[in-house]
């Protein structure tokens, strides 16, 4: 019983500690389901847009958006009519880098570092991208 107890009792601070987030995402998603036009985004994020996955992971990378925040705005962004490979490539680039993330690796490594880093996540944002709109 005690093993128990001690699972939910992690369970709920894991919980407690992404609940914020979850909230924050599902407000910002609220807000671009309410006040975003949906042609602005059918024309440059729609899964017929070439560009749209590589806006979308620049667009990412900068973002700071926790995973779990993600998750329900990318459910808005969906109904909006944006494409799941922009989406993929949102995800990867938001969850991958944030600015706050590399004002903290240019404290330890150097710009090349940084920019190879950096490099590395937009190109895997928008091969997954690439990859999901084509595959699905």
């Amino acid at each position: 019983m005690l093993k128990l107890k001690r699972a939910f009792l992690d369970g709920w601070l894991q919980f407690k500690a992404i609940f914020l987030y979850l909230l924050l995402g599902i407000a910002f998603g609220s807000l671009v389901y309410g006040f975003v036009p949906t042609e602005l985004i059918a024309q440059y994020a729609s899964g017929d847009s070439p560009l749209a996955v590589p806006i979308a992971a620049v667009i990412g990378i900068p973002l700071y958006v926790r995973a779990e925040a993600l998750i329900p705005l990318s459910a808005v962004l969906v109904t909006k009519g944006m494409g799941l490979g922009a989406i993929m490539a949102l995800i990867i680039g938001g969850a991958g880098a944030s600015l706050t993330e590399v004002i903290l690796l240019k404290s330890m490594f150097r710009m090349p570092m940084i920019i190879a880093f950096l490099t590395v996540i937009l190109g895997m944002a928008v091969s997954a991208g690439y990859l999901f709109q084509f595959v699905l």
